[in-house]
């Protein structure tokens, strides 16, 4: 029953005015009743006890103090007839005024005890009234139902929350609301509070609304009691989670990424520090082998030397990669179009992948200006399409896409493939160097290190979605720069250098990147 129905009904119990309405008639049969005992002759002066019906007429209006008036009232009215007809200080006279305060002090009797009794369910009805409007206006859902789970009551956050009316709801049964997969749960539930157990208490569930979709609450389920102490039904009060529950899982993301973060960071000063002091004494190894190969001219001896110089230049690469990540290894940044960026590398990004893989670009129609270091940013790129490239083994598609970040406004960059996906244990560990699930001599397992070290390098952030069996995301957010791009350099044809090439050669397993647990 609704809040203002009570109150309707409250209010017409305690009105006023049909007590104003008794006692008047009281009055009414007095003075009626005086009249016609003075038109009447004496030997029917019994007639004249008839007026004590005023006071006891009146005891119905539970007003003790009016009930006296009207008795006292009475009472004159019978002296004044009595007297009137001769029948001053008679036996009559005195018998007919006793019987007269007599009934009076009777009557006032009843009407306090139900003037008790009326305030008593007074304020039981306010009680009850007040009870209800609590439940009405609580933020919370609020449901009564019998022992067979038809429902009694139905609040309006359970309006809210379900999508039902009360109209719609009350007299039906609850599962109408429990996903088919809990039903089973909710009846044992049931069962059990009808056999005298105890409910539930803030247990998170989901429940089904009106149009279809689950609501993840958090519910406390408890058997209602009567008078008597048996259990007549059960009440549940349920709130809504769906926000707290994002706003726990967006809280679990933020310390996932900065316990990554600490944890890359701790992992990219060792490996800095050591790639840095292997890096020395390779190029004193790499000196020496220079040294040999200029002083012998033994066809056997020069091609081992040549085999231990290659290994130690790949050696090389690999302490360059490392200190790429750990971002100990000079840069120069300059302003860039991150569209540019996409657009130059296209060429190479078709030769390495392969024709059995599709390339789709999509780019933001406007240049996407941002400081990093040029060709750092295409090995990334480089570097990610092979890890998707590696994730496809019978074809597939690489979709490149950039836009501008709303509402932060930065670039953002997504490489995304439909590849094999990774697990999430993988994916945890994906940036980390040399984790790769590769099998031996089939990458080193630094590919996406490396990327990670250019992105941070250049003040960006990268993340990765991904669904085994789907594909994998990654997305490169970096800051946009109020400065214009720069101009591309020129293409010239590169002079002979020993320097290794920061792409990957042909039958070269080291420069190419590691895959995470493939995407």
């Amino acid at each position: 029953m609704r809040y203002e129905d009570r109150q309707r009904e409250h209010g017409s119990l305690t009105h006023g005015w049909w007590r104003v309405g008794v006692l008047s008639f009281s009055v009414l049969i007095i003075i009626l009743t005086s009249v016609v005992d003075l038109a009447t002759p004496r030997e029917l002066t019994a007639f004249g006890l008839v007026i004590v019906a005023g006071p006891v007429l009146a005891a119905a209006s539970a007003r003790p103090w009016a009930v006296a008036a009207v008795g006292a009232f009475a009472w004159v009215m019978a002296w004044a007839t009595s007297s009137w007809q001769g029948l001053g200080g008679t036996a009559y006279q005195q018998v007919r005024l006793c019987v007269i305060a007599g009934m009076t002090v009777l009557s006032v009797a009843v009407a306090y005890s139900q003037q008790r009794l009326e305030s008593r369910a007074n304020r039981a009805a306010e009680d009850e009234s007040m009870l209800a409007a609590i439940v009405e206006s609580s933020e919370d859902t609020i449901i009564c139902t019998d022992l067979d789970g038809k429902v009694m009551s139905w609040n309006r956050s359970a309006e809210r929350m379900y999508g039902y009316t009360a109209a719609e709801m009350i007299g039906r049964n609850i599962m109408t609301v429990i996903p088919p997969e809990q039903t089973v749960n909710v009846s044992d539930l049931m069962e059990r509070i009808r056999q005298g157990g105890w409910g539930v208490s803030h247990f998170r569930t989901q429940r089904r609304h009106k149009d279809g979709h689950l609501v993840d609450v958090s519910t406390s389920i408890a058997p209602v009691y009567d008078r008597h102490g048996a259990v007549i039904g059960l009440g549940s009060i349920t709130r809504d989670i769906s926000a707290v529950k994002h706003a726990e899982e967006h809280r679990a993301q933020i310390l996932e990424r900065s316990a990554r973060a600490e944890r890359l960071e701790s992992l990219g000063q060792l490996a800095g520090g050591i790639a840095h002091d292997f890096n020395n004494l390779l190029a004193i190894n790499l000196n020496y082998l220079e040294f040999a190969l200029e002083q012998t001219t033994d066809p056997e001896t020069r091609d081992d030397l040549t085999r231990a110089r290659t290994s130690a230049e790949r050696a090389r690469d690999l302490t360059r990669q490392l200190l790429v990540f750990a971002g100990k290894q000079s840069t120069t940044a300059e302003t860039i179009d991150l569209n540019t960026v996409v657009t130059e590398t296209r060429t190479l990004l078709d030769r390495t992948i392969g024709t059995h893989i599709e390339l789709v670009t999509h780019l933001h129609p406007q240049p996407l200006a941002v400081r990093a270091d040029r060709a750092r940013l295409e090995q990334a790129l480089l570097n990610l399409a092979i890890n998707a490239r590696d994730a496809m083994p019978d074809g597939g598609m690489i979709i490149i896409e950039s836009r501008i970040e709303q509402p932060d406004g930065h670039a953002r960059l997504d490489i995304a493939d439909t590849g094999t996906g990774m697990t999430p244990e993988v994916a945890a560990h994906a940036f980390e160097p040399f984790s790769t699930t590769r099998t031996t001599h089939h990458g080193t397992g630094l590919g996406l290190a490396t990327v990670y070290g250019i992105v941070t390098e250049a003040g960006g952030s990268i993340t990765l979605t991904t669904e085994p069996g789907v594909g994998t995301t990654f997305s490169i957010v970096l800051p946009l720069s109020t400065a214009a791009p720069d101009a591309p350099p020129l293409p010239s044809t590169p002079a002979p250098s020993t320097t290794p090439s920061p792409y990957p050669r042909a039958g070269d397993a080291v420069i190419r990147p590691g895959r995470a647990g493939g995407s």
